[in-house]
């Protein structure tokens, strides 16, 4: 697996996708520290052009949670605290838990040939989780099948700290490790399309309940030598 050096890879970036980099955020996790601080004119350098676009970018993050920001201080990457865990994963769980209680809606009210090509395509993601992207996918796809935009943009607003802090935890994790938590959560992906398949809610959010909860445990293990 290639493990970049740096901000390198930044640089490989085109310019028209730097001002969302959203796509970037696995990239932000792995080269810059939590809490690290970043500076709009460096960057302006590494990436050869203005600051502008380097400013309208980092004002995205913001707003995505994977920055902070203060007037006196400037741009920080997000470092997460055992607060902002419990926080993140629960508003995860919540809207896991509702998407799937939407879907298993549309099963009983408005069943159709759509909808179970809709569940095939979900089943086929729930075993696609490594690398880790994949299990993003399966998740931003099942709150599509909710059809519930509000919903949808909840999910986005949280789902980038989650990104990043999966990121930070299991970078520089051997393939060993990566390959067992994928394991883990392709088991469970496949109980939470049973769950919906079989129309069983309260099934299918203990699945999801115990999903959350090892990237609890997992991120409780990176965070708490940093508060020590």
């Amino acid at each position: 697996m290639r493990r970049s050096n740096g901000l390198s890879d930044f640089g490989e970036c085109q310019p028209e996708r730097l001002g969302l980099w959203r796509n970037q955020k696995e990239i932000i996790s792995r080269e810059f520290a939590p809490g690290q601080r970043l500076v709009d004119s460096q960057l302006a350098t590494i990436f050869q052009i203005s600051r502008t676009p380097i400013r309208d970018a980092m004002r995205r993050l913001t707003k995505e949670g994977l920055l902070t920001n203060t007037s006196s201080r400037g741009f920080y990457v997000f470092a997460p605290t055992l607060k902002d865990i419990d926080e993140i994963f629960s508003i995860s769980g919540m809207i896991e838990t509702e998407a799937a209680a939407r879907i298993i809606r549309r099963l009983r009210e408005n069943p159709s040939p759509r909808l179970e090509e809709e569940l095939n395509i979900l089943e086929k993601k729930a075993s696609e989780v490594f690398p880790m992207e994949k299990d993003e996918e399966f998740k931003r796809y099942m709150m599509e099948l909710a059809e519930n935009q509000r919903l949808y943009d909840i999910y986005l607003q949280n789902h980038g700290q989650r990104v990043l802090l999966a990121n930070i935890i299991h970078h520089g994790k051997t393939d060993e490790i990566d390959s067992f938590r994928a394991e883990k959560s392709k088991l469970v992906h496949n109980r939470i399309v049973l769950g919906i398949r079989n129309q069983d809610f309260e099934y299918t959010r203990q699945a999801i309940e115990e999903h959350n909860g090892y990237g609890i445990a997992d991120a409780t293990d990176y965070v708490l030598p940093l508060n020590a």
